[in-house]
């Protein structure tokens, strides 16, 4: 747990025990790892006194204070703040120094632990709230699950060539040649024919080219239709594993008898 230098209203502010007697100034906050929010303060004794950075303070907690115009009225006495565990650096709190602090508040003669069994909240140590009446209180921890924007794939549009075959009905028309029969009238000769029943012999009347149309295919690019990249948002459900854990308390008798 490392102190917090920053805060305007609590640094300078003077610290006062729950009788209204004057402690220190304020010269430390103390944020808890989990929370962040300022579970002890370290003061120097004297009202007045001059932050020095180099002195370790005093750890007092901030649980059940109250805070005004240049004045933190804590919710221990004296007596408890003064023969507090001591921090070794000003600037941290060590696991196993926030341990002793926790313990040393909590006995009723430092006036922390209450009917309500409220008790600092710390980074590290955690343990039973024992309260007046014999009653202990049991934590547990709980998961608080949020959701946060992180980059998660990279899309890009990428154009590609595809071929297929394409099949279109074409209509064509070509010529074709065929033999017209004309009768002819009794008389009818044709120029140089002999009149007699004599054989001719082969002929042919020449070549006659004949056309047909046949399909000429030319290819143009043009638009076919327009694209664009876009992003929606889908919902899906998911599963967040996480271990927590939760006091259980266990009774342990001692056989103080003896034969």
């Amino acid at each position: 747990m490392a102190s917090d230098p920053t805060p305007p209203s609590v640094i300078g502010a003077t610290a006062h025990d729950r009788d209204g007697k004057p402690l220190g100034t304020i010269t430390a906050v103390y944020l808890d790892d989990v929370t962040q929010q300022p579970t002890w303060v370290g003061l120097t004794p004297g009202t007045h006194a001059a932050p020095d950075t180099d002195e370790v303070p005093l750890i007092a907690p901030v649980t059940g204070s109250e805070f005004g115009d240049d004045r933190v009225q804590l919710a221990v006495d004296s007596a408890a703040v003064h023969s507090a565990p001591r921090a070794t650096r000003p600037d941290h709190l060590s696991p196993e120094e926030e341990a002793a602090l926790l313990e040393h508040y909590r006995r009723p003669a430092a006036g922390l632990v209450r009917d309500d069994a409220t008790t600092v909240r710390g980074g590290g140590a955690a343990g039973p709230v024992r309260g007046g009446d014999g009653t202990v209180t049991l934590a547990e921890e709980q998961l608080d699950v949020t959701t946060v924007v992180e980059p998660w794939t990279r899309a890009v549009l990428r154009i590609e060539e595809v071929s297929e075959e394409v099949l279109v009905p074409v209509t064509i028309t070509r010529q074709r040649a065929r033999i017209e029969h004309l009768p002819l009238a009794h008389g009818d000769r044709e120029p140089g024919t002999a009149a007699t029943g004599e054989r001719q012999p082969s002929r042919s009347t020449g070549w006659v080219t004949l056309y047909a149309e046949e399909p000429r295919v030319s290819l143009e690019r043009v638009p076919a239709e327009r694209v664009r990249l876009s992003t929606t948002w889908e919902t899906e459900e998911s599963q967040v594993t996480e271990q927590v854990r939760h006091e259980e308390v266990d009774l342990t008798t001692t056989d103080t008898l003896r034969d």
